[in-house]
């Protein structure tokens, strides 16, 4: 609909007329025909608004409209006239129009070339916005809250200029929402109109004293039917636009309005109007209303205004055909529409009233077509099943369904019936509905198979009614085109059933009649059915193969990775198979000749390739095919995916129970630097690992077990506190570790020490810590621990920090004191001795006196003394100049070794056997341990006195048989002595001490003191006679003698 009107305005009669108090005839746009404005026209009209604005206003008129608010103009103003309604400047208003008309024509511009500019609808609907605000400013408030004293007030009226710009204004505004019609029918285009229509409407109704009080209203539209019509019209389309955008107030406002102009169009002059003298504007109103509460969501008020359309068909007989089939239409089209569940029940109320009027018209004779009334009623019926089952109300529409069905005999109705009676429940009734459905002739093969499923959905334990159904279907269409398609679509209902029974029956159709299909989708589709139906749980490894075999006769449409999966796969059962027993070679050759060729020529870095093929090497106990094929695992990619693969290669071996695999695979495990998945894979790796190296199935290194140690403490530590151990695990890795510490290292060494801290570490994380087993491997692991360590530290090398020390001494004070075994005080009170030497103090002195007389109260052999003196030897090197008094210690400590090598020559002296070679090794560890302690003196004072013991040990005499003649008497008797016999190296040692014996008396003679001079000479010429002849040093001494005494 397009409105135009007769402009008719001659310039020079304006400016006369704009004041008068009537309206002149050619003021208002006569809207008779509503034909389209010209486009000269409407520029001629923006024209003149242009030049009349730039003539009659000042730019002070102009700042001050631009600086206020309508309402603070509103009581600064002096009423002029008292017919016309709101208070306005007639400046400001004049004004405000020609901007109005200046910023319209630009939003128009914007509107119409929206398509092409590829503008902002966004931006465009706000400037549309910002207009409508612009003209409900304009409009005043409603009446009903004005008082009567204020109506009878005088009031200014808008110029008569002004009221024909506005409704030119909204002619131009109306034509373009009708011109310019979007080729899309988007939500955001019907916004876009409807926003624009709104405001035509409203500055149309505006320039026709629509909003004006009810007399002026009634007395204008009196005299211009023809702007009412135009009015109502407007109001009409608005309404219902607004509503379809979810503008509720807006919509009833304007329908109201344009109700109430309607009012004022006097009976005898609706004739003469040519768009309204056929119509019932009362029948139009009611119905408008129905359709905008309905579209706003207000459905409770638009099922009033049904009731209100229905009585009014049932009571008018001047209403046509056309008003009942209109209203018939609009609830047929709310009926296929959706609601909110909640709602569903206005829906009904409009059904209802549509099947009232039909029931009436029916029983009144109307000329309608009896099928059209047929149909009608059952569709209706439908809609009101359909409406029952969306609220889940299965019985309710089901009876609905069944008088639908029953007048309308079509496919629709059937399979409505079909449906309302599965949701009901009745399950066998439902089935038989279903073959009778698929046996129609009305109905196409895709609504059958479509039923099928629905059904088969629909179904809870009689789901094989749906299959029989479908079969019933294939049987029907076999031979037809259309047959393959049935096929398919019937495999495709047994694997969405998922039971064992049809899955199998699918498995057999695609084998034999599926392989035919031509249509490149249906093979697609049985290439991924057949390979899923490869993971059904029920299929035994046969139908599992033939699955897969089956699925790659339909390679052709699969990609060359499924195909690759595919291969593996099998391959993954053919193994499978071949661990049954039954034609083994036959089966692995099969698979072993697809992986060969995959690996060679496809894919050489597949792990999962490389992993199968270890898995093949594990079965024929090949150990040279398995390391060949580990190596080239460690090469594979990703690199991920390479430890969960030798994770397969270990368990699968230890299932197999082939342990020269395990052993190769846990090697390169342990050692790879791939990552390992979690923390509890590492630690069953590291089992396996120590495993095999406990039953001798691998060899190991020092450095092997020194990472092997560090990774299972690293699992164990607070910094990750990744896993826990449970009693047994903490039992076993303490009793691994032991036996690792004990034999799988070469004596006391730091790897030793390593593995019996870990053994510690491990029965401390005893969950169950008072057990019997956990309380005996951690004072196995702390007394093995200490042992070592103090062997270490004898020879300057301790591997654990004095802390530490100190606290394994501390649990050895709460665990081990207590017991009786004296082997256990002595390591304690060793280990409490490296302690106190490694933590030096003034104390330290009287700390190694007590333990020393500890240790007298025990069997304390020689060796562990000497360690003692050893240990602390190199802390007094360490700290000389910090602790001095240190070398007293060490030589104290060496001096108490002496002694009880002394203790050890007479007692082999006095043995019957007379085992002299043990006596010269009793003797010479006397003689070095006097050596060190020589070494250590500060001065030939402390010398002095380590010689002088030695005098004693020479002198040291049984039954008349003392040591130096033991030595002189063993040299005599033997011919050659080699250079580890014991009497080398006592002969050694009493070497250098008469050198350094001879040599300090010289000192003393060139001192001349005599008595040092005579003490030190005595010892040397004792030491010569001790000497062999054969030796070096008393030979040059006698030479030198003689030469002297000459």
């Amino acid at each position: 609909m397009e409105l135009h009107g007769n402009i008719g305005v001659v310039l020079k009669k304006k400016e006369e007329k704009r004041r008068e108090f009537t309206l002149p005839d050619w003021c208002p746009i006569l809207f008779s025909t509503f034909p389209t404005l010209s486009l000269s026209v409407f520029f001629f009209l923006l024209l003149f608004l242009l030049l009349f604005s730039l003539c009659h206003l000042s730019c002070r008129c102009s700042l001050f409209f631009m600086q206020h608010d309508y309402r603070d103009i509103i009581f600064t103003l002096r009423p002029i006239h008292i017919s016309v309604w709101w208070m306005m400047d007639p400046a400001h208003a004049m004004m405000d129009a020609q901007s109005l008309g200046l910023r319209l024509d630009e939003v128009l511009h914007k509107f119409a070339t929206r398509e092409e500019d590829n503008s902002d609808n966004v931006r465009l609907l706000a400037d549309i916005a910002g207009l409508t605000e612009v003209i409900d400013k304009m409009i005043p408030p409603s009446l009903s809250a004005v008082s009567e004293a204020a109506e009878n007030e005088a009031m200014v009226s808008l110029p008569v200029k002004t009221l024909e710009e506005l409704r030119f204004l909204g002619c131009a505004c109306w034509n373009m929402t009708v011109r310019h019609v979007s080729r899309e029918d988007s939500r955001e285009e019907q916004t876009l109109k409807a926003s624009l229509r709104e405001f035509a409407t409203k500055v149309f109704l505006l320039g026709n004293y629509a909003y004006a009080s009810s007399d002026v209203s009634h007395s204008y539209f009196t005299q211009h039917p023809r702007e009412a019509e135009q009015c109502v019209l407007m109001c009409l389309k608005t309404s219902r636009d607004l509503s379809l955008c979810g503008v509720a107030g807006s919509a009833k406002r304007l329908l109201s309005l344009g109700e109430s102009v309607a009012s004022y169009i006097q009976t005898g002059v609706q004739n003469s109007l040519a768009y309204i003298k056929y119509r019932n504007m009362r029948w139009e109103f009611a119905y408008t209303a129905m359709d905008i509460n309905w579209n706003v969501g207000h459905y409770k008020e638009s099922c009033e205004a049904a009731k209100k359309l229905t009585q009014m068909l049932l009571q008018d007989r001047d209403l046509r055909r056309d008003h009942r089939e209109a209203f018939f239409r609009f609830v047929f089209t709310i009926g296929n529409g959706g609601v909110l569940t909640s709602d569903e029940q206005y829906i009904r109320d409009m059904l209802y009233s549509s099947m009232e009027m039909q029931n009436h018209f029916q029983g009144a004779g109307t000329n309608d077509p009896s099928h059209h009334v047929m149909i009608l009623r059952g569709a209706t019926m439908e809609q009101m099943a359909l409406s029952w089952l969306r609220e889940e109300e299965a019985t309710e529409a089901l009876s609905w369904a069944v008088e639908a069905d029953t007048t309308l005999h079509s496919n629709t109705s059937a399979l409505l019936r079909l449906t309302a009676t599965a949701k009901a429940g009745m399950e066998p009734e439902a089935i038989v509905l279903l073959h009778q459905y698929v046996q129609r002739s009305d109905v196409s093969v895709d609504d059958a198979v479509a039923a099928c499923f629905e059904l088969h959905n629909l179904l809870v334990s009689r789901k094989d009614g749906s299959i029989e159904g479908m079969r019933l279907l294939y049987k029907k269409t076999k031979g037809n085109t259309c047959s393959e398609s049935v096929l398919f679509r019937f495999v495709q209902l047994l694997l969405h059933n998922g039971s064992l029974a049809s899955c199998k029956e699918a498995l057999q159709i695609l084998q034999n009649e599926g392989i035919d299909f031509e249509e490149a989708r249906y093979r697609r589709y049985c290439f991924v059915w057949l390979w899923e139906l490869a993971d059904m749980a029920g299929f035994s490894p046969l139908q599992i193969v033939e699955c897969l075999e089956s699925a790659l006769r339909f390679k052709d449409c699969a990609s060359e990775a499924e195909v690759d999966a595919i291969y593996l796969r099998l391959c993954t059962e053919y193994i499978t198979q071949s661990e049954g027993g039954g034609q083994t070679s036959v089966v692995l050759m099969k698979a072993k000749n697809i992986l060969v060729d995959y690996a060679s020529h496809r894919n050489p870095k597949c792990v999962f390739a490389h992993s199968l093929l270890i898995k093949i090497a594990v079965l024929e106990s090949n150990e040279a095919e398995l390391e060949k094929e580990l190596n080239l695992l460690l090469l594979c990619e990703p690199a991920e995916l390479v430890m969960p693969a030798l994770c397969t290669a270990i368990n699968y071996s230890l299932r197999i129970g082939y342990l020269p695999g395990v052993s190769l695979v846990i090697t390169r495990a342990v050692f790879f630097s791939a990552p390992v998945p979690d923390p509890s894979t590492e630690l069953e790796l590291l089992r396996v690992y120590v495993a095999s190296l406990l039953s001798k199935a691998c060899n190991c290194t020092d450095d092997h077990l020194r990472v092997v140690t560090e990774r299972f403490r690293s699992l164990l530590s607070d910094e990750c506190a990744t896993i826990s151990l449970s009693h047994e695990e903490v039992s076993w890795w303490a009793q691994a570790f032991l036996v690792l510490g004990l034999e799988f290292t070469v004596g006391p060494g730091p790897t030793s020490v390593y593995l019996f801290r870990a053994a510690t570490f491990i029965a401390l994380q005893d969950p169950v810590p008072g057990e019997v087993p956990s309380r005996t491997f951690l004072i196995s692991g702390l007394l093995c621990t200490l042992e070592d360590e103090f062997q270490l530290f004898s020879t300057g090398i301790p591997q654990i920090d004095s802390c530490e020390l100190e606290e394994h001494l501390r649990l050895c004070k709460e665990f081990v004191s207590s017991l009786p075994e004296v082997n256990y005080r002595l390591t304690v009170l060793l280990s409490q001795a490296e302690r106190h030497l490694r933590q030096p103090s003034s104390e330290t002195p009287e700390q190694i006196e007590r333990i020393l007389d500890e240790l007298s109260n025990i069997n304390v052999t020689f060796e562990d003394y000497e360690a003692i003196a050893n240990g602390a030897s190199f802390i007094a090197l360490k700290y000389a100049s910090e602790h001095p008094f240190l070398h007293g210690v060490t030589i104290k400590l060496y001096m108490q070794a002496v002694s009880v090598a002394m203790n050890d020559i007479s007692a082999s002296m006095k043995d019957a056997d007379n085992n002299a070679e043990k006596c010269l090794e009793y003797i010479t560890d006397a003689f070095s341990c006097l050596y060190k302690c020589f070494t250590l003196a500060f001065d030939r004072t402390e010398q002095l006195a380590v010689v002088q013991r030695l005098m004693e040990i020479l002198s040291l005499a049984v039954e008349d048989v003392t040591v130096a003649s033991l030595i002189k008497d063993y040299h005599s008797n033997t011919v050659r002595t080699v250079n580890n016999h014991p009497l080398s190296f006592a002969r050694l040692f009493l070497e250098y001490f008469t050198v350094e014996a001879w040599n300090n008396s010289v000192f003393y003679l060139h001192l001349t003191e005599t008595v040092k001079q005579t003490q030190w000479v005595h010892v040397a010429w004792t030491l010569v006679d001790t000497l062999p002849e054969t030796s070096s040093v008393a030979s040059a001494l006698h030479a030198l003698k003689a030469i002297t005494s000459v």
